[in-house]
């Protein structure tokens, strides 16, 4: 006879209650229902830390990560932040559930009834799958219905690009007149940034690889340093060598401080550079230079931004070489 107390001030314990069960009635008073939980609640668990860790290589699974931390926690993809408070509060949500069930039904997890309970770990796991499938079901219709189309020359502007010329990572001169009739995709980046750059390196070679080869044939990358005092030609080559761009397609170029910072500046390259940890917050820009060498479209990392970024490189690929057609 079991020596487990079965009453608590006059009141019996469900364990106790969950002895003279069978069917239905163990599963809610006896270990079932707990584990039931306690499975769901630690998959969600897992979910939501895949989510928030998942790095931008992991493919869908990465962009979906990120979609989900900018709509939920606030997620800025050019420094990396996000609101913590909110992550905190989305976990401990289900931590609370867990904690009344271990409070509740401890005596019956304690004398490992648990043991017997698989099946309700499984229905657990299975509930708490197709919850979690169906918000990755439905985040990605929501994502492609949101998309609207590209407006075109209704957001065209011809603005003149100031002139450069700089050295890239293969030591070689260009200048921004040297690409006229060329379609130029313009960024920024440093070679030790760990947080918005290469994920603007990451977004640049799949939208490469995404191009017809006509159109890609006529388009050029350009990615400034913006960190000039720094940015090595070992280590601007290592960059473009570690994402697998090939050059002349894309040029990572670099010159004298005095030269770059008033060229970032006319370019409208907005980033602070914390003076104690090196690390330089800066905006994901995307400048799309025409063939006659003007400023038309200015893009980010949104979403949306990236969709309309590969049509104004297929509309501008399409156009004459230059202001004559040459």
């Amino acid at each position: 006879m079991s020596s487990e107390p079965t009453c608590v001030a006059g009141v019996r314990t469900p364990a106790a209650v969950a002895d003279a069960a069978s069917g239905p009635r163990r599963f809610f008073l006896g270990a079932g229902l707990p584990i039931f939980l306690l499975a769901g609640a630690g998959l969600y668990e897992a979910v939501i830390a895949a989510l928030v860790l998942a790095p931008a290589e992991w493919g869908w699974l990465g962009e979906f990560a990120r979609e989900f931390k900018v709509r939920c926690f606030n997620y800025d993809p050019r420094t990396g932040g996000m609101a913590w408070s909110a992550v905190f509060l989305m976990v401990l949500e289900p931590l609370f559930i867990v904690g009344v069930a271990w409070l509740l039904w401890r005596r019956a997890l304690a004398a490992g009834r648990w043991m017997q309970a698989w099946r309700s770990a499984l229905a657990g796991f299975g509930v708490a799958a197709v919850a979690v499938g169906s918000v990755f079901v439905f985040g990605a219709g929501v994502a492609a219905d949101e998309l609207p189309p590209f407006p075109g020359e209704r957001i065209r502007t011809r603005l003149a690009a100031p002139a450069f010329q700089l050295v890239d990572q293969n030591g070689a001169a260009c200048s921004l007149a040297d690409l006229r009739g060329r379609v130029v995709v313009l960024t920024g980046i440093y070679g030790t940034c760990a947080t918005s750059c290469p994920q603007i390196l990451i977004e640049t070679r799949k939208l490469l690889d995404s191009l017809p080869a006509a159109a890609r044939a006529r388009i050029s990358v350009v990615a400034l340093s913006l960190n000039p005092e720094y940015d090595t030609a070992e280590l601007m080559r290592a960059v473009a060598a570690g994402y697998g761009f090939t050059h002349p397609e894309f040029r990572y170029m670099n010159g004298p401080p005095a030269v770059m910072h008033p060229l970032l500046e006319r370019l409208q390259f907005a980033r602070v550079k914390n003076p104690v940890t090196g690390v330089i917050e800066h905006a994901n820009l995307f400048q799309v230079i025409d063939p006659a060498g003007l400023i038309a479209y200015r893009f980010n990392l949104n979403p949306r931004h990236q969709a309309w970024l590969r049509a104004a490189l297929l509309a501008l690929a399409a156009e004459p070489r230059g202001p004559e057609g040459q």
